[in-house]
């Protein structure tokens, strides 16, 4: 038996909308983008979507839109996939890494304050960096593996010290925390629509927000520039060719369309994982955490991470797809090289790191399947372990 990783769930009105448009003949951005657009704003309840290329490009327009630039610094998680933070230095401004919060592995805000005090000083309205000197723009924060972060404590430390909040809910789709969905929060959000992702387009991502000034700015930007009414070939703004085909949004709103189905059958995927994994002698289930529901993005167990790459080649050797997520963005090698960052520098992102492994998990996965994951995870253990 081979087991995935990942598989999509197309069964919806996919297909369906996607030959419609084949018929037609009509592939760039319409009508499918606008459906898509305010079915995804319904539900995460903002006034304004925007669809674009991918979840990178919407943090990107997001910063933009808002006024990031050289000379400003935005705090930031080094535990993530590394586009959260490739996005800052497009910007042109300098991502600021925090260690994470041991149980929810999103950005601790204790940990923010703590950094702040030491490092930064007021000047005027701004924070400034007292060494470099630069401005303290904002805090880009980042849902990890369908949890969600502490963002009543983001928000009042945004308050208190003059900051933006950016969150980056790529992993979170369905999740919630104290009632609350992800994506409600900060200035502006962005999920993404990788195929391993809740909902896929295959490629693609959505920018919300509830600032109308910000949203026709970076719905110029998407599209060269050009605003929207003004004669053709008038481009205001220095822009991008961001724009989604209308395939890519005919296939999202397929998924929103079964959205509440997809998270469900999710949770119960996880359920199992946990009914039939919680007696296995060295290894760490997710912690359910208080507040919060988790619409997993995927699912994880933790491992020593003396045993931690022996365990994954022996999952993949026997049918069993699995890696370890994240790499600690700060030991990337282009980061090690531009900024001097060594190993201890974040020792909690880096001790998830080291224990971390991603299993198969997707909304339709069957329980024979899970139960083999389980046969080889405790073969593994009572076998090759130590």
């Amino acid at each position: 038996m081979n087991i995935p990783l990942s598989s999509l769930y197309l069964k919806g009105n996919e297909r369906k909308y996607v030959n419609r448009l084949l018929k037609k003949g009509n592939l760039s951005m319409g009508e499918f983008t606008e459906k898509f657009e305010n079915i995804f704003k319904d539900y995460i309840g903002r006034k304004f979507a925007l669809v674009v290329s991918s979840g990178t490009v919407g943090l990107f327009l997001l910063l933009k839109g808002s006024g990031v630039k050289d000379g400003d610094e935005i705090i930031t998680t080094p535990f993530s996939f590394i586009a959260s933070s490739n996005v800052i230095l497009h910007s042109n401004a300098t991502p600021i890494f925090v260690d994470i919060d041991e149980k929810t592995f999103c950005i601790s805000p204790f940990l923010i304050e703590e950094k702040i005090k030491k490092d930064y000083k007021r000047k005027g309205k701004n924070i400034v960096n007292k060494k470099s000197g630069k401005i303290l723009k904002g805090i880009l924060s980042v849902d990890i593996l369908g949890n969600i972060c502490d963002y009543e404590k983001l928000e009042d430390l945004c308050k208190d010290y003059n900051l933006t909040l950016f969150e980056d809910s790529s992993e979170s789709l369905g999740s919630e925390i104290n009632g609350k969905k992800s994506g409600v929060f900060g200035k502006g959000s962005v999920f993404a629509f990788y195929p391993n992702k809740q909902i896929t387009t295959g490629e693609g991502g959505i920018i919300l927000t509830d600032d109308e000034k910000l949203y026709f700015y970076m719905k110029a930007l998407r599209n060269q520039g050009r605003v929207e009414g003004d004669p053709n070939y008038i481009h205001r703004y220095l822009g991008y060719n961001f724009r989604v085909s209308d395939i890519n949004s005919a296939i999202g709103l397929g998924q929103m369309e079964i959205l509440d189905k997809i998270l469900k059958k999710r949770n119960n995927v996880a359920k199992r994982y946990y009914k039939i994994l919680k007696n296995i002698d060295g290894i760490k289930l997710p912690l359910i955490l208080e507040g919060q529901k988790n619409s997993w993005f995927l699912f994880y167990i933790l491992v020593d991470k003396k045993i931690r790459d022996n365990f994954i080649d022996f999952l993949n050797r026997n049918g069993v797809s699995s890696k370890r997520y994240f790499y600690p963005i700060h030991l990337q090698p282009f980061y090690k090289s531009q900024f001097g960052y060594k190993k201890g520098d974040f020792p909690i992102s880096e001790k998830i790191s080291d224990q971390l492994v991603a299993i198969p998990f997707y909304t339709d996965m069957k329980y024979g399947e899970q139960l083999y994951v389980y046969e080889k995870i405790e073969e593994f253990f009572e076998r090759e372990a130590f």
